[in-house]
C-alpha cells in the first residue's frame, strides 16, 4: 500500500517535470512587462516608464477610434514590451491585444446571420452562437516616439521573421 502511494507520488512528480517543461525553462524570456486597462481604469502596470505609459495610452486611444464603432471594447493589453533609444528616438516593440465583443442585440437581426438562416446554411447555428462571445485581436507592433507628441506605429507584415510596415489601427478593419 505504502509502495503504491509512493509510486503514484513519484509518477505525478515526474510527469510535472517533462522534457517540455525543462526546455521551456531554458528558453523562457524574462517575465513580460504588461499593462491591462479595462475602459480607462488601469488594472496593472508593471513598467512605469514615461514612454511605456505614453504608448499604452496612445494604443488604447487609437484602438477606440478605429474599433469602437463596430465593437464593444473591453480590455487593452501590451505584453512582451521592449524598448531602446536610438538617435534620440524611443523604439519599442510589443504584443498588443484588444478583447472585444459585438454589441448586444439579437443575432438574428444581423444581416449575415439572417442570410445564413434564410439559406439554411449549415453554419447558421455556429454564427449565431459565436456572435455575442468574447473575442480578441492580437498584433505584433513597433512604436517609434520621435518627440513627446509624435508616435509612429508599425506592424509586422511578415509571416516568418520581421518586416515592419507603417500602419494605423484602422488599417486592421476589413473593408468590402
Amino acid at each position: 500500500m505504502i509502495v503504491g502511494c509512493m509510486a503514484m507520488v513519484l509518477a505525478i512528480f515526474f510527469s510535472g517535470c517533462s522534457s517540455d517543461a525543462v526546455v521551456q525553462k531554458k528558453t523562457a524570456a524574462p517575465p513580460a512587462k504588461e499593462v491591462t486597462n479595462v475602459g480607462t481604469e488601469p488594472k496593472q502596470s508593471v513598467d512605469n516608464s514615461a514612454s511605456y505609459n505614453q504608448i499604452a495610452s496612445y494604443m488604447e486611444e487609437e484602438s477606440k477610434k478605429a474599433f469602437s464603432p463596430y465593437y464593444e471594447l473591453l480590455e487593452f493589453t501590451l505584453s512582451d514590451y521592449e524598448e531602446k533609444t536610438v538617435d534620440g528616438k524611443v523604439k519599442a516593440t510589443f504584443g498588443y491585444q484588444v478583447k472585444y465583443k459585438n454589441f448586444k442585440k439579437d443575432p438574428n437581426t444581423v444581416d449575415y446571420i439572417k442570410a445564413a438562416k434564410e439559406k439554411n446554411d449549415p453554419n447558421y447555428q455556429l454564427l449565431y452562437d459565436e456572435y455575442l462571445q468574447l473575442k480578441e485581436m492580437n498584433f505584433h507592433l513597433k512604436a517609434v516616439i520621435e518627440d513627446t507628441d509624435s508616435i509612429t506605429l508599425y506592424t509586422n507584415v511578415s509571416p516568418k521573421g520581421i518586416q515592419w510596415e507603417k500602419a494605423v489601427m484602422s488599417d486592421f478593419i476589413l473593408k468590402k
